[in-house]
């Protein structure tokens, strides 16, 4: 048996272990984009042997060295696993991409048409219009179970529903003739097609473009959180440079969730939030510090989250008791940091931001220390999964009730400064 038989025939023992790599990675993925707000269908498959052993043979024969083991040609075939993406908006392409690189390791990309390889017949339209990422699965992503899967490359193919379906065409009847080669008349036709294809992805953009100017003018409640994406990315892109933000928009399915609960589910009420939040480059995303700014100081609007945010998440009784119990210590202590930071800096509107605190000169050293600290354990509790130790948050419950009576002794509840700073 030669080397690409062997390497076939070794490729055919593996398929179950592509197969549930690939579910996984389409599962990961669909998830991210839906959370996301951005509309796709998400679908995964292996590779065919007998197609594999086709490309396989075909390659072998252009290189200028055969290949010499199995490992070469695992190297060089980078889509035994393929995901696909298909989009219905084509222009939801480049947030796609930044999601694939916070989900998955990347390994090389891929944009199509590509210039170096021309077409095989004498065409009109450009192609192939996607981007196809090569990944791997990020181990803190998977379960004990799944972490074998950390090792199987994947393809992630990215364009339009209307493109995939073209290049399923083309690429079967073109690339792989099972009944000869076509005419030029049916070359002409698939042709044709990709133009038709190409000015549908340009009624799509603007249909999508369209519906972002309705949701702008009519200022009452967004329908999804699909909408509320739309007005997040046009807020962002239109107010802020892109070296400026980030544009990690996180779980906007759950932000959506909160202004629905809260009654702030519209341009009119979410706007004022938008402009209070400073939007930092630091470990939160986009949803995270708008939600930051929708909740600060207000006990009430901490439960409805907490409520929505740990419905998937259960924790133990104890670690639940000392969660609520420091989030009961450090939300009159926010309260009163916001206050402080508006009477002495009054641009800054809601959460407080914690440079404005040290320019106000009111604080110690020691106090902003404390500060920083406590607030890096509320954004923990807040916003991810795992949660520390239980006596290292009961511990700092005591640290944030103490830190509040000293400061209580310093100021009044509307921020005014009562004695010389601490």
């Amino acid at each position: 048996m030669d080397l690409v038989s062997q390497f076939v025939e070794n490729y055919k023992k593996k398929i179950p272990f592509y197969e549930a790599a690939g579910r996984v990675a389409a599962s990961q993925l669909e998830s991210v984009l839906q959370s996301a707000g951005i509309r796709a269908m998400v679908t995964s498959r292996v590779k065919s042997p007998d197609r594999l052993m086709a490309k396989v043979t075909r390659r072998n024969l252009r290189r200028p060295v055969p290949y010499k083991n199995m490992r070469e040609i695992y190297d060089d075939i980078a889509d035994l696993c393929g995901v696909r993406v298909s989009l219905y908006f084509p222009g939801d392409r480049n947030k796609t991409g930044d999601l694939i690189s916070d989900q998955f390791d990347i390994q090389d990309i891929r944009h199509f048409p590509e210039q170096s390889s021309p077409p095989t017949y004498n065409r009109r339209f450009s192609g192939y219009w996607a981007t196809h990422y090569r990944v791997l699965l990020k181990q803190d992503t998977l379960s004990g179970a799944q972490k074998r899967f950390s090792s199987a490359r994947l393809e992630i193919q990215v364009a339009s529903l209307l493109m995939h379906a073209w290049s399923e065409v083309e690429h079967d009847l073109v690339y792989k003739p099972l009944q000869g080669r076509l005419s030029e008349e049916e070359l002409a036709i698939i042709d044709e097609l990709n133009g038709l294809v190409l000015s549908g992805e340009i009624a799509l953009e603007r249909l999508q473009s369209a519906g972002d100017k309705r949701i702008l003018s009519k200022k009452s409640s967004f329908d999804s959180q699909y909408d509320l994406a739309s007005y997040l990315y046009n807020y962002l892109s239109s107010n802020f440079r892109k070296e400026d933000v980030e544009l990690r928009m996180g779980d906007i399915e759950l932000l959506y969730r909160l202004i629905s609960r809260l009654e702030m589910n519209s341009v009119k009420s979410i706007e004022p939030v938008m402009k209070s939040v400073k939007f930092e480059k630091d470990k939160r995303n986009i949803s995270q510090q708008i939600i930051d700014q929708v909740i600060t100081g207000n006990a009430m609007h901490y439960q409805t989250y907490q409520e929505l945010r740990t419905a998937n998440h259960a924790c133990d009784e104890a670690a639940s008791h000392a969660i609520h119990g420091f989030l009961d210590s450090w939300v009159p202590l926010e309260n009163l940091l916001n206050h402080i930071t508006y009477r002495n800096s009054p641009k800054q509107r809601g959460a407080f931001h914690i440079n404005s605190l040290k320019r106000t000169n009111l604080l110690s050293q020691d106090c902003i220390g404390a500060i920083i600290s406590l607030r890096k354990l509320r954004n923990v509790l807040i916003h991810d999964i795992e949660i520390p130790e239980t006596d290292i948050i009961l511990k700092r419950t005591k640290d944030a009730q103490e830190l509040l009576q000293k400061l209580e002794t310093q100021f009044t509840p509307d921020g005014t400064l009562i004695t010389a700073s601490s």
